[in-house]
This record gives structure tokens, sequence and C-alpha cells, in this order.
């Protein structure tokens, strides 16, 4: 993906976050709306980049606050700092791309249940 595309998926993704978020401070909870979208997003970034790909993205976006937290570093072994900037977030994606990305698996209801059952006994 090219950066000025990666870059306006980054900032929809932002702004539709934010949209999301202000909501709920309003006590109106849409993530059952708004889910589907995020995930799609998610298969798309996983199938471009990969399982680790997309982990990055996440913690990226989701952890590092959309690059704001300076406290949340991502370095390499010699301790260069990577993925700082979106900029830097796109040029690792891109150089680390990785094809291993599959949908995951969805559980039945049977399964859920017995989850749910070891969760409570």
């Amino acid at each position: 993906m090219n950066l000025e595309v990666f870059k306006e998926v980054v900032r929809l993704l932002k702004e539709h976050d934010e949209k999301v978020n202000a909501a709920y401070k309003l006590n109106i909870d849409l993530i059952n709306f708004c889910d589907p979208v995020t995930t799609a997003v998610g298969h798309l970034i996983g199938s471009l980049y990969g399982k680790e790909g997309k982990e990055t993205f996440d913690w990226w976006c989701y952890e590092k606050n959309w690059g704001t937290r300076k406290d949340l570093e991502m370095r390499n072994h010699d301790g260069e700092l990577l993925c700082d900037t979106i900029e830097d977030l796109h040029q690792w994606l891109e150089d680390m791309a990785v094809w291993d990305y599959d949908l995951p698996k969805r559980m039945s209801d049977e399964e859920r249940q017995a989850i749910l059952r070891g969760m409570f006994e």
C-alpha cells in the first residue's frame, strides 16, 4: 500500500475511533454497530502485512494512541527506534510484510458455552 493511501486509512480509522469514543462519553454505546468495520479493516491490514504486522498496526493505533504516546517505543535489536511516526510504521510494515494471516476461527455456540462453564466452575 502506498504511503498516501496508508495515511488516509489511518486518518479515517482515527476519526471513526474518536466519534465512537465521543458517543460513548454521552452513554451511547456503538461498539456492536462499529465493530464489523474495525474488524474488516483489521483483516485487510492482516492480509497485507501478516499477523505480526496487524499486531504492530493495532499496537500503534490503539496502545500508542495513533503514535502520540512517546512513553511506548518499539526498538530493534540494535536499539534503533522503530514505528515512532506513521511514516516509520508504514515503512516497517512494508519491509516486514509476510502473508501468514488467516481469518480467526469462529467458535461454535457449544464451544463458547464450554468456555463459559469452565470460567464459573
